[in-house]
């Protein structure tokens, strides 16, 4: 990343994660491949759904170290 590159955050809870990594597997699915669309769209959608399943796995095991 960029020096200067803009930068965003987001804050959702544990349903809305799942909802979006469930959405964004879907996606994937039925992505209509270069050139239709672009390929570096597909990267980022990969990127965005292993990021999400991490927070999914990391909110996992951190309600699981509490009981």
């Amino acid at each position: 990343m960029e020096k200067d590159e803009w930068q965003g955050t987001l804050n959702f809870n544990i349903q809305s994660c799942r909802m979006l990594h469930n959405h964004l597997v879907y996606s994937l699915q039925v992505w209509p491949g270069s050139p239709a669309r672009p390929a570096e769209e597909q990267e980022m959608l990969l990127q965005l759904r292993d990021t999400l399943f991490a927070m999914r796995m990391d909110y996992s095991l951190e309600s699981k170290s509490r009981d």
